[in-house]
């Protein structure tokens, strides 16, 4: 998924971001537990623990570090650039996601030295053990940092998204295909994007001003499904901690809008 110029930039960052998040965290917690079961089995501090190559790179997935520099840091780094940096200046998180880009391939990088090491004589042996001395020290100060750099970048890119509410292709693509990675991201899924970007008690503003957008540019069954997640929202737990006048006018608003949207479609199909 190389970067696509013809693509709208907010965009692909943010569906890039996303799964890289997602799939590092998943490496993240991957390592801690491995490395805590090292520490028991071994009945050793994690501090101390000295594992084989094998045990070592086994720690991390070589598979799943390329995919994520690939396949998803590569282009968000482009998008990034591309959306926040001028001559003389660029965005916290354009940073952020060149120092996570490098660091991944750094950790890469050592990975695949360690799981390719020939011991041909005794020199490779002796360099071998200095590279495993090197990445038994390297391995977690990288591991933890970029989870770090990871939860930076989330925070950034959730300050910068209010600003694109209104934005047509963010939130229509959000609705249409973030679905997944937001489920991933967020326990709450798209409606922690929808707090996000209206307010952390006006996730129902999401459903309605999405549904709006798709209503006023004639995609009425996007619409009238985007009115009907809104209100089935609002009948769950979640949507019912919203303040009740708000709650009660979007429950309005979206009942009106979905049924005006049935009778446009109508209307459409009877002049067929």
């Amino acid at each position: 998924m190389p970067f696509d110029p013809n693509t709208p930039i907010l965009w692909q960052v943010v569906e890039r971001f996303y799964p890289a998040y997602s799939i590092y965290v998943a490496q993240h917690d991957s390592y801690e537990e491995l490395v805590l079961e090292f520490a028991a089995k071994l009945g050793k501090p994690r501090a101390e623990l000295r594992l084989t190559p094998k045990e070592l790179t086994g720690l991390l997935n070589f598979k799943e570090l390329e995919r994520l520099r690939d396949d998803y840091l590569s282009p968000l780094k482009a998008a990034c650039h591309a959306l926040f940096r001028t001559d003389d200046s660029t965005d916290f998180l354009d940073r952020l996601v060149n120092d996570i880009f490098h660091e991944i391939s750094i950790l890469k990088e050592e990975h695949y030295n360690v799981s390719t090491y020939a011991l041909d004589d005794a020199d490779a042996r002796l360099e071998l053990e200095t590279i495993l001395n090197e990445v038994h020290t390297m391995f977690p100060i990288k591991v933890h940092r970029l989870k770090h750099l990871f939860d930076l970048a989330r925070g950034r890119l959730e300050k910068i998204l209010p600003r694109y509410k209104n934005n047509a292709v963010l939130i229509r693509s959000l609705f249409l295909h973030g679905a997944e990675f937001a489920s991933r991201a967020y326990t709450d899924g798209l409606v922690h994007f929808y707090r996000i970007l209206y307010g952390a008690e006006s996730a129902a503003q999401g459903f309605i001003v999405v549904g709006d957008s798709f209503f006023n540019a004639g995609f009425f069954p996007q619409a009238i499904r985007c009115y009907e997640e809104g209100l089935a929202y609002l009948a769950a737990p979640n949507g019912k901690s919203e303040a009740a006048a708000s709650r009660r006018e979007a429950e309005r608003h979206c009942r009106r809008a979905a049924a005006e949207c049935k009778e446009k479609i109508a209307s459409l199909e009877r002049d067929e």
